[in-house]
């Protein structure tokens, strides 16, 4: 009996202990703590464990009831519990042919970025992160209805980062405003908006990261798809911009968006651009508001005024690219318009120095070249510019190959005027001579025949 009733009293603190550690039991989710108490503290850090070793080793598959038990009951445990989850149903979404089975998995995806907002907030970063997610598997981009929901995530995410947005993010989301125009669920209205937001965050981000390429292609992408997706018309933009006048008429980023803007697509007779531009180099006279009065007095053939203006701009702007441009607008101006070939080149020759891969100048010295005939009086000279002309054409396609089609069509004419073998005979050459070709142009070349 002794023995019984002291087996009895020594049992009793464990079987209280077992109560108590029962009783205590209390999952994450429950109590709004890490890994929850009792044995389901246990049981999270247990499970936490063994989804991780999986992890680590790419077995998603036998990762994942471990993982979701983490998920369910300690979702506060680790924040890896949505970067891991993340990353499985990715990996679950591009292996699943299934379509049905694939927009549950879809789904729970979706989850796992909603469940990481309400536990670890960062709301802003998190729905670009959810959105890119979905739009990386290929049978979802197309899908309007999917682009429609993530731009819409986008759009939220941008306007709480603002300038601290995501560069992809924001690239993503002027494709998809470009993509929900075109299925017609966006107004060009819209279009013009976002590209307005997006325009400033890419400018401040390469005011920050001014070598760094990816930025740079992001902006260039970025403005080549607004140009062309058909919304900015000279119209839609002026009545995007034309009724916020009276209200942001004194606002320099309004008015520099809106000459840029109008300048891109060459709306520069439109009264509201005068307006607009005037009123930009009035409050800043700076190197984007001389380039906005240069535009307005070219499209009115003041091109004493413009070149004034350009010179300006040139001058002020700090931006190698931006100037690079300016010069070479001062080129052409100078070439097509003043028939002033040799100070076109000058000012093309400061444009390749900015801009080395650029082949745009390369071509106008070309043009310069073949329409210097006038140089010499013998006509056998008179077919050497060809030589050179074709030689700056040969140069633009060999740094740039967007111009190539446009340089080997000018390569194609003017190796047609070459002199003849017989011609070169008479004077004494051969092909493959250095021929050097006089007049403002002295360049050397290589003899050929057409």
């Amino acid at each position: 009996m002794i023995m019984k009733i002291g087996l009895k009293i020594a049992l009793y603190p464990v079987l209280l202990g077992f109560i108590t550690l029962t009783s205590m039991a209390q999952k994450g989710v429950e109590d709004g703590s890490r890994y929850g108490h009792g044995e389901d503290s246990i049981s999270c850090i247990k499970n936490l464990s063994l989804y991780r070793e999986h992890f680590k080793h790419n077995a998603y598959s036998s990762a994942l009831d471990s993982w979701r038990i983490v998920f369910d009951e300690c979702p506060k445990s680790t924040k890896n519990i949505y970067i891991d989850g993340a990353k499985m149903f990715n990996d679950f979404i591009d292996n699943e042919k299934d379509p049905e089975r694939k927009a549950i998995l879809m789904d729970s995806l979706r989850l796992i970025y909603d469940q990481r907002i309400k536990y670890y907030k960062q709301r802003g970063s998190v729905l670009g992160r959810k959105a890119n997610a979905i739009l990386r598997h290929p049978e979802y981009r197309s899908d309007p209805d999917i682009q429609e929901e993530t731009y819409g995530y986008m759009k939220e995410s941008i306007s709480i980062l603002k300038n601290k947005s995501s560069d992809a993010v924001v690239f993503t989301f002027m494709t998809s405003s470009v993509m929900l125009y075109q299925a017609g669920r966006l107004t060009d209205q819209q279009v013009i908006e976002d590209y307005a937001q997006v325009s400033d965050i890419l400018d401040y981000q390469l005011t920050l990261n001014s070598d760094n390429e990816t930025f740079v292609k992001y902006k260039e992408a970025t403005d080549n798809n607004f140009i062309t997706s058909g919304a900015p018309t000279c119209e839609s933009l002026i009545e995007y911009f034309q009724p916020l006048w009276e209200e942001r008429k004194d606002d320099v980023n309004y008015l520099g968006r809106a000459v840029r803007f109008l300048s891109a697509l060459e709306c520069e007779s439109e009264p509201f651009y005068a307006l607009a531009a005037v009123a930009l180099y009035e409050k800043e006279p700076s190197a984007q508001a001389a380039f906005g009065l240069a535009k307005l007095f070219l499209s009115k053939e003041e091109y004493d005024k413009a070149i004034a203006y350009y010179k300006e701009a040139i001058s002020a702007e700090t931006d190698p690219v931006k100037k690079g441009n300016y010069y070479y607008q001062l080129a052409y101006i100078t070439n097509t318009e003043l028939n002033q070939p040799e100070k076109a080149r000058t000012l093309a020759l400061e444009a390749i120095k900015l801009k080395p891969d650029w082949g745009e100048p390369y071509i106008l010295i070309g043009d310069a070249y073949a329409g210097s005939k006038d140089c010499f009086t013998d006509e056998f000279e008179k077919t050497t510019i060809y030589w050179v002309a074709v030689d700056q054409f040969s140069k633009a396609k060999s740094v740039d190959a967007e111009v190539a089609e446009k340089a080997n069509e000018r390569i194609s004419t003017y190796k047609k005027y070459f002199p003849d073998i017989e011609t070169i005979f008479f004077y004494s050459l051969k092909e493959g001579d250095n021929y050097k070709v006089g007049c403002w142009i002295n360049e050397t070349t290589k003899v050929r025949a057409r």
